[in-house]
This record gives C-alpha cells, structure tokens and sequence, in this order.
C-alpha cells in the first residue's frame, strides 16, 4: 500500500471499543434520536424525516461548539480532523494483500540482529507496509518546561496519531500552566520525569528531551512497529547515538547502544527508567534499543525533525561523562575484570567495556559500556582516545592509541601489572625486545632451554627470536631449530661456517635498528624462569629513563664476584632485594641500545689499537679481565668502569646455568661450585622499588655511591686518554680513546750539535 498523507485523508483510528476518543462527543439527543429513527426504520418517510432532524441537530451543535469562548490556551490537534475508520486502515495495514506484508520473523530477530552483521534489518519502506495488528494503544506524552514548550506541544498534537494526554513536568509553573488547554494538555505539579512516569496509568508513556520536535507521523511510526511480534519487546526510535558520541540514523533498522531525543515506553517498562533509558533497559531488564530506518528527505518520521542541532549538544555533553587520561579495558574474563578493579583501587582512571555481567569493584563502578561488537569499541576509543587499552581478546584498532593484550595466563601470573604508573604503560608498544641465543652443540642443553622458554609469559608482546648456530653444531642441532614452533613473533636462524670467538660470536649477534630496540642475550647452557620476560620488561619500562648509566637488565642474581685477580670469591656483600651494579652480567641479560652501540664503537677501536699501533694501554684496577685477551666482557668491564654505568640486578635469579662436566671426576670435585652457578628460579614477581632506594654496588662488590664511581672513572680516564671527560653521557666513546702524545729520544755526538727536525706523524682514530 503507498504512503498516504494522513493529515488530508483525515483520518484517525478507534482505539478501543470500551473508549471514546472523539474531540466533540454527541449528546444525549442524539441517542434518543437513533431509537425514533429505529422505530420508524420500516417506513421511507419517516426514515428520511429522521435523518433530516439529525443533520440538523448536529450543525446547529457544532455552530454552538465553535462560539463557545474558553479561558485556556486551545491547541489545534489532528483528531478534530480525523476519520477514524479509515486511519486504522491506513495504520494498522490490509492483511489481505500479500504484496504489503513482511516475511515471518522470528522473535529472536533483533537478538540475531544485535549478534550477526550478515542479518539485515528493515527498511523504511517494508515498515510502512507492515500488517494489521493489535489495536492502537493509550499514550501519556511527558515534556519539560523549556524556551520551547509551545512549539513542542503543538508537534506532539499535530500527530497523526494523537496522545491521550500530554504532562508538564518543570519548576516553571508560570509557563506550564499558561499552556494548559482543559483536555489533554496538563500541568503535574510535578520537577522529576521519573515520578511522573511512575503514575503514567496508559499503555505507554513518550518521554520528550527538551528542545525535541517530533515529526507529525512518528508516534504513529513507532506504534505501528511496536505492534509486531520482533520488535514489541525493544526500545525503538529514529535517532541513536553510539558511544563515541557520534549521532547515527540508518536506513535499515539496527541494533544501537542508545536512544536520544524521545523514549516510547511501555507500561511495564517504566520502573527501569533513568536518564540513559537504553542502559537501564538493557542492565535491568535485557530491553534491546533498535533504530529505525528514516528518510532523510521527509522529516515527519523523523523523531527530532532538529535531530543535527540535539547531536552536536549530546556529542559535546558525552565528552564530558568520560575520565580524562584514562585506562580503556576490554573484559571478556573474570581475571581482566580483576584488573580493572585492581586499577581502580590504586586511583586509576578506568573505562570498561564488556559484553558480559560487570561485577562492581570495591571502589565503585566506573563507566561501563556492554558491547561485543568491535565497531563499537573502535567508536568507542576514537572520541575516548584514552591513554592506552588493556583487552584479554585480540582486536585490530586502526589508531596510534598503545593496545596491550593479556592471555588469561598472562594475567595471572602479572599481579605487578597494576603497580606500573599510566605513562609507563602508555609506553608499552613503544619498545621492542628481540631475544638473540647462541646455540651449542650439545642436544640437552638446547631442549632444556627451548622448554623454559616454551613456559615463558610475553604478555601478549611480538618478540622475535633468533638462534645464532654455531659452526660445530650438528644435524640433530639444525633440525630441532628448525622444527621448532615460535608463537610470539618471527623466528630468525643463523649458523656460522667458520670457527669465530666467542667475543665476535656475543657482541656481532645484535646491533640495535632504534633507540627503542632493545635485545636480551642468552645461550643455550641457561634455563630460564617463566618470568624473564615480563620482568625485563616491567624493570625496562620501569627504569629506562630513570639514570643514562643504567645500560641493561640482569636476569642472572650473581653468588661470585668474578673480577678479583685473585680468583673466583663468594659475594657476601651482596644486598638482599634487587640492586645496582658496575657489572654487565654474562648469564642472561637485556641490554639497552644506546650502550650496546657504544660499547660496540668502544670495542672497535680498542681492538684495532691491539692490533695496530698499541697507542693506548688500559687497565682497570684490580681487575682480572685484565688478562683476558679476545672477551667481550673485558671492554664492557672497561667502559663500565669508566663512564661509570651500572646493570640492574634482580632479588631472585631468572636464568640458571647448567655448566656440565663431562669426567665423572672433575663433577664431584666442583660439585659445590657448580652448586653457585645453578640457582633457583623466581617463581612469582615482585614489584620494583623506586630508582632512589635501590643500593648500589660497585665493581668489585662493594657497597657504593655513583659520585664514588664517578671519580674512580674519571681518575682512570686521566691516565689513558688525553681527552677530558664528557659533561654529559652521549654515547660516544670518543673521549676515552686519545691517546697521549710520545716523547722520542735522539742521540747527538755534541750537546750544542742541532738537532734534525722530526716529522710530524699524524694517526687517525675512527670510531
């Protein structure tokens, strides 16, 4: 059936047969006038005597109607043109013509709506032509006072459907009264919609937001589909807006998270109401809110024919109900639902968002969001643009906003997750941490560290892995790297075709890309602690920026000191938490970009000086890696010692060394010793202390000050470099490499014979 102008037709439906709705009702003449009329049915002239005395009463009644003077302000209303007939017609639909009806739907429609994007819902047209249903039901219209309340009004009464009655509700009583009418148009004495809503005694009541001018046939739009059996038990409406604000209108119906501007509610439904009617509906009784379809060139089924104005005021008015710098957490599991509330207790900004039941925390609830759809949590951020997002389940957001996913597992064993400070965990996706492992060929040690690293928590980080094949290692070696499955990130192999020393073989593994690339260096002789991971990277972002003299991150708690000359001694010395070292740790360790570059140039040029020229001679104190020739930790040692930098050092080990012997022997000799090397393994994370309370160890094991170490560097420096100390760490180690001019004997036969002028000789130093 074509869309048929209501207002011209004039027509208006019956509501019930119990009810009388006409504007004018006829008096009791008339009644008694209908008897004599039955009475003389039989004979023609009186029948067309009758008739003729009743359209005369009838015109003289309406003449009297229309002279009669009343005191209240008169609204003209679409009922005092109206044929009823025909308008129940037109809006309840001709159920006889299969062409004007909709497929069957199921109840479960807007349910398969709201849950599967490949269901389509309704168009404009397929409404309209909906079938006949139940009759038209009672409604009580509540609006507010406001600057315009007359306007308003006259929109509600202009429908082609009018409402039973029509509320004020205000602390302008001056304006509600001056527009009552005496019929339908009242004054409740009454400033809060939610009471006024609780005596509404129709079968609906349509709550009006101020300022909201409602097209003439949307009530009449909204009954109409209210009536069938897949939309009777949702919130309907032409206009939506979405979380990030942005205001909706659709051209097929849809699934929304609110409603705005007007709230069509059933009688039943009037005890959920509060301000955001969509929420309530939905956390207190499973109430869907479903948008309309609505044609953007005719306004009379639009629900706020100012719907572009309302939008941009509701837009700038959600803003303001969400936290600045907050923490945006998407919760699928009861553990993520843990950390919010672990978030919250601590002071934290939170937004959640999740498509389940949200137990309130302790401290209260935050703002809360029920949505599975990943559109909506895109919307969502891009308005929020909170300062990072915690998820317990993958999602691809297109936007620079740091996105950290935590596995149900990772949560778990992360209870040090909540202590990190918001700018800290903005950083999270800003570094990245490769793992590089030099591999032996000895088959057990390579399964036993493989299979610590299998238990390993990444925190939902890409870490990628490389293992660096030493020339010796066989088949079975080259298979199981081969063969073995790397979840987290890429796997990179590498394998040597010469022999090399272990010097080239540690420090040529790495070479930093960024500043925010940072490496943990392992071998195959390490078994590692399920924590390594996480807990290089909570002391990574924890301490990064706390002092240029931290170049990296221990997972090894050393039991020797290993720097005497003497030999090998136990560390008494060494503080009970975790600690600060002039130390670079060899059994696993993170080191930071900017100092493995500069040691790289530091090592260099020393070695090429070995090789060369041997213009410089350096030598740290008391250090038995004075000895060694081609080892790395000799010239991390000396630039360490120089600068000075430190390493940080955890309370308990997370790597152990299995150093294995092969006489049977020489095992149960260096039992014990052996015994220092393998160390238990950190079973659950502590958090970190403050920069300022961790203890500070020197060189060799001693308690110390960095001003101490400081000065002995510097004291160092003097004596092998004629170049001054930086004022400031660079990362270049330019200063420590200038060797002192030579001085050069001549013999001479006589003490006043001149002496031949040397040349001079120039040496270049590249680093």
């Amino acid at each position: 059936m074509e869309d048929i102008d209501l207002e011209r037709i004039g027509t208006r439906p019956r509501r019930k047969q119990s009810k009388q709705y006409s504007f004018y009702p006829p008096s009791s003449e008339s009644k008694s006038d209908k008897g004599h009329v039955k009475q003389l049915f039989q004979t023609r002239f009186f029948l067309l005597f009758a008739c003729c005395i009743s359209i005369l009463f009838l015109f003289l009644n309406y003449h009297s109607s229309i002279i009669t003077v009343h005191e209240s302000l008169h609204f003209n209303d679409s009922s005092q043109y109206t044929d009823y007939t025909l308008l129940e017609q037109l809006l309840i639909g001709d159920s006889s013509s299969s062409s004007a009806t909709l497929p069957h739907i199921q109840s479960s429609f807007i349910q398969q709506l709201a849950r599967d994007t490949t269901i389509q819902g309704n168009t404009l047209d397929e409404l309209r032509r909906l079938p006949k249903a139940a009759l038209i039901p009672s409604v009580t219209v509540i609006i507010q006072t406001h600057a315009l309340l007359p306007q308003q009004i006259q929109a509600v009464l202009s429908q082609t459907v009018v409402p039973d009655l029509v509320w004020i509700v205000g602390d302008n009583a001056q304006q509600a009264q001056s527009l009552q009418d005496g019929k339908r148009v009242r004054w409740v004495e009454q400033n809060d919609v939610a009471k006024a809503i609780s005596e509404v005694q129709t079968d609906y009541a349509w709550v009006l937001d101020v300022e909201v001018l409602p097209g003439k046939r949307y009530l009449e739009y909204l009954l109409r589909v209210g009536s069938m059996p897949a939309y009777e038990s949702s919130l309907l409406g032409t206009e939506a807006v979405e979380e990030d604000s942005e205001c909706i209108w659709t051209d097929k119906s849809r699934v929304v998270k609110e409603i705005r501007d007007s709230w069509l509610l059933k009688k039943s439904w009037k005890k959920y109401w509060q301000k955001e009617a969509s929420r309530s509906l939905y956390e207190h009784a499973g109430i869907l809110s479903v948008l309309l379809p609505s044609d953007e060139n005719d306004q009379s089924y639009w629900g706020n024919t100012k719907r572009k104005i309302s939008c941009t005021k509701a837009a700038a008015v959600w803003k303001t109900r969400m936290p600045e710098n907050a923490i945006l957490i998407y919760v699928h599991t009861k553990e993520m639902q843990k950390v919010a509330c672990d978030f919250m207790e601590k002071g934290q900004e939170v937004v959640i968002i999740s498509e389940k039941k949200f137990e309130q925390c302790s401290t209260g609830l935050a703002p809360l969001f029920k949505t599975s759809n990943t559109e909506d949590v895109i919307r969502i951020v891009d308005l929020m643009q909170p300062k990072v997002i915690l998820s317990d389940t993958k999602i691809d957001l297109l936007n620079n906003i740091p996105f950290i996913h935590l596995t149900k597992q990772d949560i778990s064993h992360a209870p040090w997750f909540t202590d990190l400070p918001i700018d800290l965990l903005a950083e999270w996706n800003s570094i990245s941490i490769k793992i590089m492992v030099n591999v032996d060929k000895k088959h057990n040690n390579f399964e036993r560290f493989l299979a610590s690293l299998d238990k390993a928590y990444f925190m939902g980080d890409s870490v990628d892995l490389t293992l660096l094949m030493d020339y010796t290692t066989d088949h079975t070696i080259h298979q199981m790297a081969s063969h073995y499955h790397w979840t987290h990130g890429h796997k990179y192999l590498r394998h040597r075709i010469a022999v090399a020393p272990k010097m080239a073989r540690f420090a040529e593994a790495w070479y930093p890309s960024s500043n925010d690339e940072y490496a943990i260096m392992l071998d195959t002789e390490l078994e590692l602690s399920p924590h390594f991971y996480s807990w290089a990277k909570y002391a990574t972002l924890s301490y990064r920026r706390s002092s240029k003299h931290l170049f990296g991150i221990s997972l090894y708690r050393p039991e020797l000191i290993e720097t005497d000359p003497s030999g090998r001694r136990l560390f008494n010395e060494r503080p009970k938490g975790s600690f600060l070292m002039q130390w670079p740790s060899h059994s696993g360790a993170l080191f930071f970009p900017e100092h493995w570059r500069e040691f790289h140039d530091y090592a260099t040029t020393r070695l090429a000086d070995r090789e060369g020229f041997r213009l410089q001679e350096i030598n740290v104190p008391e250090s038995r890696s004075n000895e060694w020739k081609l080892s790395w930790r000799r010239y991390f040692e000396e630039l360490a010692y120089l600068r000075p930098y430190v390493m940080f050092y955890p309370p308990v080990s997370l790597s152990t060394r299995h150093v294995e012997l092969r006489k049977k022997a020489q095992k149960e000799k260096y039992k014990d010793a052996l015994s220092l090397y393998h160390v238990p393994l950190m079973k659950q994370m502590p958090s970190m202390p403050a920069w300022e309370d961790l203890p500070m160890v020197d060189f060799y094991g001693q308690p110390t000050t960095m001003e101490i170490m400081k000065d002995r560097g510097a004291k160092l420096q003097d004596i092998i470099s004629a170049c001054l100390p930086n004022p400031e760490i660079d990362f270049d180690p330019s200063d420590l490499l200038c060797p002192f001019s030579r001085i050069v004997s001549v013999t001479v036969e006589n003490e006043n014979d001149p002496v031949e002028e040397l040349p001079v000789k120039q040496v270049n130093v590249y680093v």
